[in-house]
């Protein structure tokens, strides 16, 4: 996996702001913003199309200084607040940095919530798909930095498009008609689109893909502008999902999984309730007093690489945001073995940014040359973290489902004393103890014993966690936590796996103890893996009924995401996944 983004020299001044490589101007309006309205938002009347859809679906081509976004976000406000949603999917090739941004926006007075907002909630600058989600204006942005020729990579369609990249003699390469193609590709029958040019190649493009295509009057000195629409066609039957009904789902499973799924419901206004045969939230493999966040990187272009970096990013974010993330200074990985060694010497050559992880060098660790800090990665707030995701839904606790009668429109939930509960869609979260013989054969349980160390002061004011194949965490509660274990044993063993844990902590941690290394307690629980270590999702036979699993270890990083993308699957929204990935994921395409 390499950071394929590279840096683009820009002039600034004033309100005008020039790309030195395509030798062109991200905008030099006397009026940007209401340029951006005429071009943009009332080419493509978008106040009308989000009063007729529960979600607008915008695509655009140059994301730039991220006006079109702000503006579009400030228009449809009001509706926005409404109970409507706005899913904003942007390609930029050549993201700009974030003190460029801010020093632009503030030339934008009237926009200066909206943007302080997007500056605060910016991805790192790396290739790849950043998925930033704003509960205050029900909105999603989902920015793919990579070139525009990566629209082709996805699956979505759009209502409207938004086609603003450098002018075409300027930077030709990002108006092919093959581009053109997928974009036509990519709208929805009776989607429209806009543009600031009239070039008669594009137009004829646009026209050759299937567009209609009309000439406009353009905005301020330029005499026309291009406006368009995907017509359709009678032979084949638009699908609208926006008020497809699966209300109320049952969770099952109060784990990160079952929260998880329980706050993207929640945030698209779908009533859902969890069952737990526990007695809380996290009552299985993640209650344990913190997990880990952090990505696993790898040198190749890997399914398996790609999730977990995908994954981390919407999961670390996410927990930021819900205020589940303590203090910290982030992870040291010491690699254990040559060829850990070696993957990270790689690794540093693929230009990600520093934020992301660097060599890390410490007079306390001089004898270590390939330390590496990922600042940014470190531990949740389990607890915390499961309350804020299931906030305001229902929680159903010490009731094991054992069957499920099926109607047309509901279903009947027993659990083991004949008590029941009905629902439209039933979820299986509940990990290794899924009940579908199919799932049963594809799940590989595993378990894992933490065991909790007293706090030493030497350790404290650090906030530093460690990685060596195991972890040790930061001090929290007065505690550190360390392991786990892995074992296809599914039998506690609690003085075993407390020593395990001790003797793998390595020597160069052991000596800064100042205090005696004294366990103070421990957590055993089992979870559930895959052979390919990939997690996955799908639906039953039963209509209405869907499952996720397969987590491993890595609940906390890969449930919010892939809870996002199950959700999404169910309502038929757009999933901007890599295809081959999302392959994989499915369950279905795996047997």
């Amino acid at each position: 996996m390499e950071n394929k983004l590279k840096n683009i020299s820009v002039i600034s001044s004033n309100k005008i702001l020039k790309s030195e490589k395509f030798n062109d101007f991200y905008f030099n309006s006397i009026n940007p913003t209401n340029e951006c309205k005429y071009v943009y938002i009332d080419a493509n009347n978008l106040i009308e199309k989000i009063e007729q859809t529960s979600n607008l679906v915008i695509g655009e081509l140059g994301f730039g200084i991220g006006l079109n976004f702000l503006m579009t976000v400030k228009s449809l406000k009001k509706n926005l607040i409404n109970n409507k949603h706005l899913h904003y999917i942007s390609f930029e090739g050549y993201p700009l940095e974030h003190k460029q941004l801010k020093e632009i926006y503030s030339n934008f007075k009237e926009l200066n919530v909206i943007s302080n907002v997007l500056l605060n909630r910016l991805p790192l600058k790396m290739s790849g798909v950043h998925d930033i989600y704003f509960p205050e204006y029900n909105t999603t942005l989902t920015l793919v930095y990579d070139d525009f020729s990566s629209v082709k990579k996805f699956s979505f369609l759009a209502d409207a498009w938004y086609l603003d990249g450098f002018a075409p003699k300027k930077n030709p390469s990002a108006w092919t008609e093959d581009i053109l193609k997928n974009v036509y590709k990519k709208t929805k029958f009776e989607g429209t689109f806009s543009t600031f040019t009239s070039a008669t190649k594009v137009r004829k493009d646009l026209i050759k893909v299937g567009f209609d295509v009309s000439k406009k009057i353009g905005f301020s000195h330029k005499r026309e502008m291009l406006i368009g629409i995907k017509r359709k066609n009678i032979k084949k039957i638009n699908l609208s999902f926006h008020n497809f009904n699966i209300e109320p789902v049952a969770i099952i499973g109060g784990g990160v999984t079952g929260a998880s799924l329980a706050f993207s419901l929640k945030k698209r206004n779908i009533e859902c309730f969890i069952v737990e045969k526990g007695h809380e939230l996290g009552n299985g493999a993640s209650g344990n007093l913190v997990a880990f966040q952090i990505p696993k990187l790898t040198l190749d272009d890997s399914i398996y690489g790609i999730f977990s970096l995908r994954s981390y990013l919407y999961s670390r974010n996410l927990a930021i945001n819900l205020d589940s993330v303590p203090i910290s200074n982030g992870v040291i990985i010491f690699p254990n073995r040559d060829r850990e060694n070696k993957k990270f010497e790689e690794l540093l050559n693929f230009k990600w940014p520093y934020e992301l992880f660097h060599n890390y060098k410490s007079v306390e660790f001089q004898n270590f040359k390939n330390l590496h800090l990922f600042p940014n990665s470190g531990i949740v707030e389990t607890k915390n973290f499961l309350k804020n995701l299931s906030k305001s839904v229902k929680f159903i606790n010490n009731f094991e489902v054992k069957k499920i009668d099926h109607f047309k429109n509901k279903k009947i939930l027993y659990n083991t004393v004949g008590n029941s509960i009905s629902a439209k869609t039933v979820i299986w979260a509940n990990g290794y103890e899924v009940k579908n013989e199919l799932l049963k054969k594809i799940c590989i349980p595993t378990s894992g014993q933490v065991t909790y160390i007293k706090k030493d002061i030497n350790f404290v004011n650090q906030k530093l966690n460690y990685s060596y194949g195991n972890f040790f965490s930061q001090e929290f509660n007065d505690l550190h936590q360390i392991g786990s274990t892995f074992s296809k044993d599914l039998n506690k063993n609690e003085d075993y796996n407390n020593k395990l844990n001790i003797r793998n902590i390595p020597l160069f941690l052991k000596e800064k103890f100042k205090s005696q290394l004294k366990v103070v307690n421990s957590r055993f629980s089992i979870r559930s893996s895959t052979a390919n270590r990939l997690p996955y999702f799908g639906s039953l036979e039963e209509e209405n009924e869907f499952f996720i699993g397969g987590m491993g270890s890595w609940g906390f990083t890969y449930a919010p995401f892939l809870s996002e993308l199950l959700v999404k699957h169910i309502m038929h929204e757009p999933k901007i996944i890599e295809t081959k990935l999302l392959e994989k994921l499915i369950l279905d395409n795996r047997i």
